[in-house]
Order: C-alpha cells, then sequence, then structure tokens
C-alpha cells in the first residue's frame, strides 16, 4: 500500500470538501467561513503551476478577498517540515506555524479483524443525527450550521454510534474516495472512557470501508496526542508523514 505524500493528500481531499474550492495548478484553495483548518486552507501538494513566490502571493490574495486569515497546509516527511522547500520560504517569509499532525495509514480489514468483535451495538447511518452533532465537539467548541454540510461532502460517508441509556456516547466518521477512506471525529463521552469504544468505533468504521471496496485507511493524529498514536499503532496504523499550517502574518 505504497503511495506519495502529494498523492495520499489529493486521494484525502474529498473526504472533507470546503464550500468554495479553487485550483491554484495541482494546489487546491478552500474555504467555508472558517469551520476547519482543512477547510479554509490552501493544500500545498503538487506543483502550483508557477513559482513558489507567486504561488504563496496568490494564496494570500485569495484569502484576504474573503476575509479569511491567508492560510497553506504544508505537507512533509515525518518528522522533517524543513525538508519542504515551501516551508522553508514561508519560515522565512514569517507565516508562523499552527496546528501539526501525523498523518498514519492501514489497511481496512488489518485494523478491522485486529480489533475483535464488539460487545455492544454500533449502529451505521449515512448522516449524523442530531445525538451523533451533540457528541461531536470540534477542538472543544459547538459546530456551527455549516459544520453538517462539510460532514457530509464526500463522495461518500457514514457515521457510527453506540448508544447507551438513550445518550449517545461514542461516535466515528468514515468517507472515502475510490481506493482511500479516511477516518474523522472519533469521539467517547469521557464518563464512558476504557471500555474500547474508540477501539469498537475505529473497527466499524474500518470494516465500512472495506465494505465500500476501499484497500487504505488514513487518519490525522495532532503530534502532541502521543497517547492516541500509541493507540493506532497497536491497532495496525504506521506513520506516513506529516504535515501543519502556515499562516500568513498580519499587513
Amino acid at each position: 500500500m505504497t503511495i506519495s505524500i502529494d498523492d495520499l493528500e489529493h486521494a484525502a481531499a474529498p473526504g472533507w470538501r470546503a464550500v468554495e474550492e479553487e485550483q491554484l495548478g495541482d494546489w487546491l484553495l478552500r474555504a467555508a467561513g472558517g469551520f476547519t483548518g482543512r477547510a479554509n486552507s490552501a493544500l500545498a501538494a503538487g506543483d502550483p503551476g508557477r513559482p513558489l513566490p507567486a504561488a504563496i502571493e496568490a494564496v494570500r490574495r485569495w484569502y484576504a478577498a474573503r476575509g479569511l486569515p491567508p492560510m497553506i497546509a504544508v505537507p512533509y516527511p515525518t518528522g522533517r517540515p524543513a525538508a519542504s522547500s515551501l516551508d522553508r520560504e514561508l519560515a522565512r517569509l514569517g507565516w508562523s506555524v499552527r496546528a501539526a499532525a501525523t498523518v498514519m495509514t492501514a489497511e481496512p480489514t488489518r485494523v478491522a479483524d485486529g480489533c475483535g468483535s464488539a460487545a455492544f451495538r454500533i449502529d451505521m447511518a449515512a448522516e449524523p443525527d442530531p445525538g451523533w452533532l451533540s457528541r461531536y465537539h470540534y477542538r472543544g467548541q459547538q459546530l456551527p450550521p455549516i459544520a453538517v454540510r462539510l460532514l457530509t461532502s464526500a463522495p461518500w460517508q457514514a457515521f457510527a454510534s453506540v448508544r447507551a441509556d438513550g445518550e449517545t456516547v461514542a461516535i466515528g466518521r468514515v468517507a472515502g474516495s475510490e481506493r482511500w477512506a479516511g477516518l474523522t471525529a472519533i469521539e467517547v463521552d469521557p464518563a464512558s472512557r476504557r471500555r474500547r469504544l474508540g477501539t469498537a468505533v475505529t473497527a466499524a468504521l474500518a470494516s465500512h470501508a472495506a465494505e465500500r471496496g476501499a484497500s487504505g485507511l488514513y487518519l490525522q493524529v495532532a503530534d502532541e496526542n502521543s497517547g492516541a498514536r500509541a493507540l493506532y499503532r497497536t491497532l495496525g496504523f504506521t506513520d506516513h508523514h506529516g504535515y501543519h499550517y502556515r499562516i500568513a502574518p498580519a499587513d
């Protein structure tokens, strides 16, 4: 399951589509009213079709015209942002770093088989219901109205829920395009942790991805969340590459 950094980033892009998108060569400019970094940053994967300084300036103008801070998602080999010529140039220009993360990959069937069978019911739906949405908190915040549009923006997606006593206590989302599917929004009610609910939801989503024909699975974990990265490694995931956002300095 070998795939380059740029190809994986492009394969993952349809799984979380912005309200407004525009190509800049191979780069993808995305805007969605500020909700999530992915939907409001330029994906710098591939050739922007112009010299780097001109591409950076085009990104700056595009986001400024929409009242958004110019931001570029910069992928790089794991732990080596300096290997990216774009990242070096943005650092020179004073663009600050935000939210470094690691992209991890696995085979869906291996994840599903390795997690074992769940001891509780996991419901799967094509759209998030109110209980699912009440459990999902992006960076600890309540969801804006635009959230559902982004959550259902992929070619296909599915939403897993575990319920107890009428409450949704664990959730997750899988979204796919062609042979790759991505996991997002895996959350467990703090009062229900240490019951392997997150593992069970991950397995159910991986199994669903395999049923939909995906041969590769990816997820993104914040670099500071070492516990989650260790857990996903036990489920069969390995580090593929890293990325962070660079934000333009104020004029």
